[in-house]
């Protein structure tokens, strides 16, 4: 790594074909300059990584790595590299750009050299690329998103548990039945609830993911279906539940 440094996580991209041609021909531009001026013995040079349908491939042709990414089912994580034959010395020049479809931590673009303003000058340059290739899906990874999945979930749970509950207390013999199975029910939500937001958290990640390779991320229309659908889901929910609530003095004594 060189005596300077810049780096920014960047996630919620879309990534297609043209966008991998545009950052790869940033990148062999960049490279083409700093070689020009570098000497024959630190010249520097251009790999690529491909994690795509469960295997990775590790490459220096931007052309195969096109290939393989065109040709692939699901791609999980694509890498550029720019280093230098000194980097093993914490020296030279050095540029990374990650992009992970899952994790957010390895989303990211890092340059350093021991030249400032070479680092300034590409790293601005290549931020404001990537920038270029925002989306909305960050809307489903915020922090409101997080705060409204905990409060459904408890809502969804406490109705769950009481419709369970009305249902089969009629067949146990015993006072309060009611009540004693409504306590067990939600017992075992509480229990299972993490296993549920543990699922949740992926199913949104797989249709909203950090960075969407070869697709579009979900548009409005497809939002606004998944929305009337919980929504319908919540009001039923909502309505028996209120339905059992506003019942709850007679179901009590049985």
């Amino acid at each position: 790594m060189g005596d300077y440094l810049r780096d920014t996580k960047i996630s919620f991209l879309t990534i297609g074909e043209t966008a991998l041609d545009e950052i790869d021909g940033d990148l062999k531009e960049i490279l083409s300059r700093a070689n020009q001026n570098s000497l024959p013995n630190d010249q520097s040079s251009q790999s690529y990584v491909l994690r795509h349908d469960g295997m990775g491939i590790i490459r220096r042709n931007y052309e195969e790595i096109k290939r393989s990414f065109n040709r692939a089912q699901k791609v999980e994580r694509i890498v550029f590299q720019l280093t230098s034959p000194r980097n093993n010395l914490n020296k030279g020049k050095n540029i990374q750009i990650n992009l992970d479809a899952q994790n957010p931590d390895n989303c990211f673009l890092l340059v350093a050299d021991d030249d400032e303003a070479w680092v300034d000058s590409n790293f601005g340059r290549l931020e404001t690329r990537l920038k270029g290739y925002k989306n909305g899906n960050w809307l489903a990874h915020s922090a409101l998103v997080e705060l409204l999945i905990q409060l459904l979930g408890v809502f969804f749970g406490f109705s769950l548990c009481l419709i369970c509950a009305h249902l089969f207390a009629p067949l146990i013999n015993i006072k309060y039945s009611f009540f004693v199975l409504f306590v067990g029910f939600f017992l075992i939500f509480s229990n299972l609830w993490t296993y549920i937001s543990m699922l949740i958290v992926k199913a949104r990640t797989y249709f909203w993911p950090y960075v969407s390779f070869k697709k579009k991320p979900i548009g409005i229309i497809g939002q606004t279906v998944i929305g009337f659908i919980i929504t319908l889901l919540l009001t039923g929910l909502l309505d028996v539940s209120w339905k059992i609530l506003k019942d709850i003095g007679a179901i009590a004594t049985k």
